[in-house]
């Protein structure tokens, strides 16, 4: 794992022995930026395949409901197609976050503009805050699920 240095490092002296402070930094930001602008691409094109996959499965689970044998007790092949469908969702808008941090960095990369390192961050805080809201909201999601299935079998036998 790479440590973090400091930028000034990596900045050869003038002939005076001095290092352009500002200079270091920016080139120190575009190194890093482009060596985070190749893993959030794949990631995004990651999240892509897995969106697209998990909609030609909810489609595939909802056309082929009526050739697939199951128990009259299960609940219909539909509600979980569509459930795959709802899901795609919290797979696509990560990557597009990323997808727009990754290109918003070539930009700057490539102009050197202010303004694109602007948008990077920008779209970087917002890939950041869904999968915060998400993180918080499966956690709550998954207490709720434990409590459910310890309360709903103890109500059931107090009931029976």
């Amino acid at each position: 794992m790479q440590s973090v240095s400091n930028p000034l490092d990596f900045e050869a002296p003038d002939q005076n022995g001095f290092v352009d402070r500002n200079r270091a930094i920016l080139n120190y930001i575009r190194k890093s930026l482009r060596a985070t602008r190749i893993w959030t691409r794949f990631l995004s094109v990651l999240g892509f395949i897995g969106t697209g996959l998990m909609i030609l499965v909810g489609l595939g689970v909802i056309l082929g409901e009526s050739f697939i044998p199951v128990s009259e007790k299960a609940p219909p092949l539909f509600f979980m197609g569509i459930l795959y469908l709802l899901s795609s969702v919290f797979y696509l808008i990560p990557s597009i976050w990323l997808a727009k941090y990754s290109s918003a960095i070539s930009a700057f990369l490539k102009a050197g503009d202010a303004i694109e390192l602007g948008k990077a961050i920008a779209y970087q805080k917002s890939f950041w805050k869904f999968v915060g809201i998400l993180a918080l909201v499966l956690i709550v999601l998954t207490a709720l699920g434990i409590m459910a299935a310890i309360l709903i079998p103890t109500l059931l036998t107090f009931r029976g």
